[in-house]
């Protein structure tokens, strides 16, 4: 606004150094301002810059958004979700939004404004926010470019012309839906469009492949092995490696047996002498991560890619001769997780094998009923939030019984905040009314409260959405 700045400048430095002039200011400012100051012409400016605008004029209306047919639930409920978007409690968000949608409730469309701007930087609420979204998706992606994910929820895998003109995030919705629905289309399609692609695009279309895998993929993969980017060539070789029965899966197994062998209970190891062009076309990195030689990681590369088929979880018990026996636990670690193979994933953790910090990834290859028994073994050797940590949220409810009956039971103490924050938001529902929510237990640590405070809040979220 003209002569804003010059008011500025005589506040600062003294009208005496800089006398106010108000000749710049808008006429209507000063027909206002008479005989007023400087303080009064700051004022008039300040409202005249947040409301004294002249009326925009050939303006179009919006187009009426498509409604919903869910029903809102009760008015508590709503409250509780506004809460949430102002800042309090917002980590339970996602968790509203799930338990909302899996009781049939729909969103207050006054707030999906607000879920769209908190979703836009955080990728792991926007699936939540686009299903909350529903057939007001589309509309309110054309509002606002930072809103462009909500464009996910329209891409109809019948629609082919979103797959041939649609942006990026309507190409990629529109082939993971047809993926879901019809495999071997998927896979045609994107072969046909396959040259053309940049290489990031090419990296993110065959990753969406990796659902609904089958031998049917396998000659799509090897083509891409070939393929002129380095991330193209290592994303191909990880499906591969997760496809059972592949070519790609016999070569490596080959790889093993030709460098692995029993004899008189010792797993003998020869570790390979160089990296030839197939193994790079594999997806054998030559370049050794820091702390391991480069040939005993070569070796590494090959076991954890190859079927676990090709060893025997016994091999964990034997002596290893050639390499540090580590190289080959982390190997098999890898290759379990993978796999998800609970026998393998059940003998690494039993014998408190090294896998290269997959100990959490490996209980959840476990069935669930299996983990408070594992932790309550592992615990002695692992920090139990380390454990829990990167286990999927809700725990079953004998995990979050166990946890916030180890909680309600230790002394005061910081050691134990990271695992009271952990619990209070993975503990399942079942659990809520643990009695550490209602028996005071003397002085309170900070972790306390707030771990209370947090199973109290979840526990009425649910009970006004039921």
């Amino acid at each position: 606004m003209r002569g804003w700045d010059g008011l500025v400048s005589s506040a600062l430095l003294g009208t005496e150094r800089r006398p106010a002039h108000f000749d710049e200011l808008p006429e209507s400012i000063r027909e206002q301002l008479g005989d007023g100051g400087l303080l009064d012409a700051a004022a008039l400016a300040t409202v005249y810059k947040r409301a004294g605008r002249k009326p925009l004029e050939g303006l179009e209306p919006l187009p009426q958004a498509t409604g919903e047919d869910k029903p809102l639930p009760r008015r508590a409920a709503v409250r509780r979700l506004a809460a949430m978007l102002g800042g309090f409690q917002t980590a339970a968000l996602g968790e509203w939004l799930r338990a909302a949608d899996a009781r049939g409730w729909g969103v207050p469309p006054e707030h999906l404004p607000a879920l769209a701007d908190y979703a836009r930087g955080r990728s792991e609420y926007r699936p939540l926010v686009v299903k909350a979204a529903g057939r007001r998706a589309s509309w309110l992606a054309e509002l606002n470019p930072e809103w462009r994910f909500l464009h996910e929820a329209v891409a109809d895998s019948n629609k082919v012309e979103i797959w041939t003109h649609g942006n990026a995030i309507q190409r990629r919705s529109w082939l993971r839906e047809l993926r879901r629905r019809d495999p071997i289309a998927a896979l045609e399609a994107l072969r046909e469009v396959w040259p053309a692609e940049v290489a990031p695009t090419r990296v993110e279309f065959l990753t969406l492949l990796g659902s609904e895998l089958s031998l049917a993929d396998e000659e799509f993969f090897e083509a891409a092995l070939d393929d002129r980017s380095k991330e193209v060539r290592r994303a191909a070789a990880a499906l591969l490696a997760r496809l059972p029965g592949s070519q790609y899966g016999e070569r490596m197994a080959a790889r093993v047996r030709s460098h692995l062998m029993v004899s008189q209970g010792v797993l003998a190891v020869t570790l390979p002498s160089r990296v030839d062009a197939a193994m790079q076309r594999d997806g054998i990195d030559p370049q050794p991560q820091e702390g391991i030689g480069k040939r005993a990681w070569w070796f590494r590369q090959i076991l954890a890619a190859a079927p676990l088929a090709a060893s025997e979880p016994e091999y964990l018990q034997l002596t290893v001769e050639g390499c540090a026996p580590e190289v080959l636990q982390v190997a098999w670690a890898e290759a379990a997780v993978r796999e998800r193979n609970v026998e393998w994933a059940r003998a690494l953790l039993q014998t408190k094998a090294a896998t290269g910090n997959r100990i959490a990834e490996l209980l959840r290859v476990l069935p669930d009923d299996e983990w408070v028994p594992a932790l309550e073994v592992l615990r002695a050797q692992v920090d139990l939030a380390e454990l829990v940590g990167g286990l999927p949220v809700p725990w079953p409810p004998a995990l979050g019984q166990m946890v916030l009956d180890l909680l309600m039971k230790v002394g005061t103490g910081r050691k134990w905040a990271r695992l009271a924050s952990i619990a209070a938001r993975a503990v399942p529902p079942e659990v809520l009314n643990h009695p550490i929510t209602r028996e005071p237990t003397g002085e309170e640590d900070t972790w306390r409260l707030r771990l209370v405070e947090t199973l109290i809040f979840r526990r009425e979220m649910y009970e006004e959405l039921s």
